[in-house]
């Protein structure tokens, strides 16, 4: 397998737009996107910490969401659109705040190669965090830094070792936390525990188990890298499990304000479960309440509205 630079895009799980009442499999919903993203650069500026990174959501001044993160596209959106500043104006004060905040994200890093959503942080923000492909953008970003690519040619040739270094520490820890059940590796869960790597949960509703979404992208930025027997390893056992969950024969349909699904013999094309239960490989449900449900009707209408429970994510490395 050559090694190629993997876009941003790709890491972005695909949101195509809803029809009127079949819900195409990959419609998403999604949180509202960091700050960073729309802010100014000027206030991209202003906000950054004392530690480098940014915080979700400017406004806010206390708590765990107070701290650095990289949930909702914090932190690397911020040094994406910092390093692009400076290339069109070459103000170093520019380049200087997405060095800062890329030493950031190498010191954020855990030893065993993993991201937290939350640094310095507490609960479920500790766990090695896959959801949202939160790791994996981090990622692209560090190896696009490590070989100096678009906006990052500035960098010097210290940085880009380094987030080299970070970068192989990352693939070190994915291999290392794909699940293993009977002895055969299967796929990845939203988030990992940082001490035992296992599975862990987070929101109340998102239980230890494996993502057919996350894993896809964990798919697609290993594919990016040299091949080697236990990264190709690990991308066909990963493969085989999409095929082996895949789901045909029903539609996801919204009406009436709900999401429900319906049995259609003439649905050929596979879709996924988001969450699939470890060992038995069932698609699961959770509402508010955090019991496991294996049918979508089972769970309160908020939550079923309100999370993107199927979808066609594992379709694009199966082709």
């Amino acid at each position: 397998m050559k090694k190629t630079t993997l876009s941003l895009a790709l890491a972005i799980t695909m949101i195509l737009s809803v029809p009127a009442v079949v819900l195409h499999p990959s419609s998403t919903v999604v949180a509202a996107d960091a700050s960073g993203t729309t802010a100014s650069i000027s206030d991209i500026l202003k906000n950054q910490q004392q530690d480098g990174g940014w915080k979700k959501d400017y406004a806010v001044t206390s708590g765990e969401w107070a701290k650095s993160t990289i949930d909702n596209k914090a932190t690397y959106s911020e040094i994406r659109r910092l390093a692009s500043e400076y290339k069109k104006t070459k103000d170093s004060k520019y380049s200087a705040a997405a060095v800062k905040g890329i030493h950031f994200l190498i010191n954020m890093q855990y030893s065993n190669g993993g991201w937290p959503q939350v640094y310095q942080s507490s609960g479920y923000h500790k766990h090695i965090t896959y959801n949202d492909d939160a790791m994996i953008n981090v990622m692209i970003l560090l190896d696009e830094v490590a070989n100096k690519k678009g906006d990052f040619s500035f960098v010097d040739s210290s940085l880009a070792s380094k987030s080299k270094q970070a970068v192989d520490k990352g693939v070190g820890c994915i291999l290392n936390t794909q699940v293993v059940v009977n002895g055969k590796l299967t796929a990845w869960g939203q988030q990992h525990d940082s001490s035992t790597l296992k599975p862990a949960g987070a929101r109340v509703y998102e239980v230890p188990s494996l993502s057919a979404s996350e894993s896809t992208t964990i798919v697609k930025f290993l594919k990016t890298r040299t091949a080697n027997t236990k990264i190709t390893a690990s991308i066909k056992a990963a493969e085989d499990w999409f095929k082996a969950v895949q789901i045909t024969g029903i539609k996801v349909v919204k009406e009436n304000g709900d999401v429900v699904v319906v049995k259609d013999s003439s649905a050929k094309t596979p879709i996924w479960a988001r969450l699939y239960e470890i060992g038995t490989n069932k698609p699961i449900f959770v509402g508010r309440d955090g019991v496991v449900k294996y049918n979508l009707s089972e769970i309160e209408k908020e939550r079923r509205t309100g999370y993107a429970w199927y979808g066609s994510w594992p379709a694009n490395v199966l082709k």
